[in-house]
């Protein structure tokens, strides 16, 4: 009896220790999927915002090109003239009723327009049915996206730029009056994105964090993303949209867990959201250093690039780091996690599995013994019967 209880002692702490290295390792592995499906569920949203733009952008185009057939014959300089009326600068901006709100005689009500032509004269035909059927496409594109993204637009390389943003806080009043007369959209480095020559896929691309174009030299609050347009070979421009910083990347960061330190790495790998960042009205250099350096993002994205994986989750310096690309921008949607909070509760799971299995077994072994000295007893009292003299003074029966 003793032999067996020592036994099962040593199985069941054999057995309580090999359960709990194995929940252990399993918990932690819990613990990276479960946070890949979390950042997971929320980067849908954010990725959808991308993809939601990406075909808009491609609907765009096919549109554009069905309103430039439609041109065919049309009065095109006297609609020109009316929707870009020429300036004294020798630009041509949008009539002001554009942007204030005007209803066509068709009964079309037109809104929140803006646009700059830099070259006000000696603008061939094609190019005029092009602008007029961007005056039209972008309206009414952007009208379809106002609950996503404030703002569409579209620009082409010889210097015009048509805009859709009604709820612009400056009423687009750059574009349709303040803006130089040399103003040089194309030294942008959106505009040099969307070239052939950095873009020969025409694919839709996003810059970095930037300044608006009406603030040059202010803060960075916002990103571009564009598709370039093209029509046999020939690059006529390009549609984009802007978003701001408390817009879609607060949004980001307020979706993070709770106890979840989330943020945006951008391209280059500097954080442009962030909780530090939520309460600023722009986002300065300074601030983004200082936020690159409380989330140690330097070192995170190397982590991230070695992973080589477009989403994923890995223990990273004692904390949980997961990780979603979304491709547009080629930003990463980041939450960092510390390990502890996550794998305690496996440790705990652990121990419990492991102290549940031991017990089990000492209780299988007590079960054996007890069970074994029953039938040990019962044997011994059978022998005993089948040796018992039971005819007097007989001689026993057996001999």
């Amino acid at each position: 009896m003793l032999l067996i209880v020592s036994v099962a002692l040593v199985i069941g702490l054999v057995v309580a220790g090999g359960v709990f290295l194995l929940t252990r390792h399993n918990g932690q592995t819990w613990a990276l999927h479960s946070a890949e499906r979390v950042i997971a569920q929320q980067a849908e949203t954010q990725t959808r915002l991308f993809d939601d733009v990406r075909i808009d952008h491609e609907a765009a185009d096919s549109v554009l090109m069905q309103r430039f057939a439609a041109l065919e014959g049309a009065d095109v300089d006297r609609i020109f003239d009316r929707i870009y009326p020429l300036r004294e600068d020798g630009t041509r901006r949008s009539a002001p009723e554009f942007f204030d709100g005007f209803r066509t005689e068709g009964g079309a009500f037109v809104e929140g327009m803006g646009a700059f032509i830099q070259r006000g004269n000696d603008i061939s035909q094609d190019e005029k049915r092009i602008l007029i059927a961007a005056f039209q496409t972008v309206h009414e594109f952007g009208a379809g996206m106002r609950g996503r993204v404030d703002n569409f637009y579209f620009f082409t390389p010889g210097n015009s730029l048509v805009i859709y943003a009604p709820t612009r806080d400056d009423r687009l009043e750059f574009y349709r009056e303040t803006a130089p007369a040399d103003f040089d959209i194309q030294a942008l480095q959106f505009a040099a994105m969307m070239r052939p020559e950095n873009n020969g896929t025409g694919q839709m691309v996003c810059t970095g964090l930037e300044n608006v174009v009406y603030q040059q030299g202010g803060p960075a609050v916002s990103s571009a993303c564009g598709s370039p347009v093209r029509a046999r070979g020939v690059h006529l421009g390009a549609f984009g949209n802007s978003i701001y910083l408390h817009t879609w990347l607060t949004r980001a960061v307020i979706e993070a867990p709770e106890g979840t330190n989330g943020f945006v790495l951008n391209a280059n790998g500097d954080v442009i959201a962030h909780r530090s960042l939520m309460t600023l009205d722009a986002i300065t250099p300074e601030a983004m250093a200082t936020a690159n350096a409380e989330v140690d993002a330097g070192d995170i994205r190397a982590t991230i690039m070695a992973d080589g994986r477009s989403h994923g989750a890995l223990i990273h310096d004692g904390s949980i780091v997961s990780y979603v690309r979304i491709d547009a921008p080629g930003w990463y949607y980041v939450n960092v996690r510390p390990a502890t909070a996550i794998m305690a509760r496996a440790l705990r799971f652990s121990a419990l599995a492991g102290v549940l299995a031991a017990l089990m077994v000492m209780i299988g072994a007590f079960s054996l013994a007890a069970t074994a000295l029953r039938l040990r007893r019962h044997a011994a009292r059978a022998l005993a019967g089948v040796f018992e003299d039971v005819r007097g003074n007989e001689e026993p029966a057996l001999r």
